[in-house]
């Protein structure tokens, strides 16, 4: 029953959202209308999806019990640049900021050592212009600080 009347609720403020057009809007209710809209598109579950549902799929069925609204799949993600960061064993504390930086926007990266290895340590400075580990590449392009 309580996912019955969540869903009559967002079918009546998606429809609050979006039928009255905004020309025949006081200014406050227009900008009022315009702030919900903001803040429905950061909702982890929004009042609305990309598909709208008809008309007759929001109102009761024939036994009194609000009909089933069909799931919106999410679009699936773009699949993610290789993010590697070059470390030389050293900087303990940029390595870890940039980690920390990383997990919070959920990139997936690999921390690749390269103490001991001098082929893919010069590569990486080369290529990066710079001298100090450690170096953030995405998809084959280095970035973060100026060149040294």
């Amino acid at each position: 029953m309580l996912a019955a009347l969540k869903n009559r609720f967002r079918a009546f403020a998606s429809r609050q959202l979006e039928e009255v057009p905004s020309a025949k809007l006081h200014p406050v209710v227009r900008h009022v209308r315009n702030l919900a809209s903001m803040v429905n598109e950061m909702l982890p579950e929004p009042i609305r999806g990309p598909e709208r549902s008809s008309p007759s799929s929001t109102s009761p069925s024939s036994n009194g019990t609000a009909p089933a609204v069909p799931k919106v799949v999410p679009a699936a993600a773009p699949p993610q640049a290789p993010v590697f960061i070059y470390f030389d064993g050293r900087d303990h504390r940029t390595k870890a900021k940039i980690e920390e930086l990383l997990t919070g926007q959920k990139i997936a990266f690999k921390v690749l050592d390269v103490t001991d290895d001098e082929a893919e340590r010069s590569w990486v400075t080369t290529t990066a212009h710079m001298t100090e580990l450690p170096i953030v590449v995405i998809a084959g392009t280095p970035i973060g600080a100026s060149p040294s």
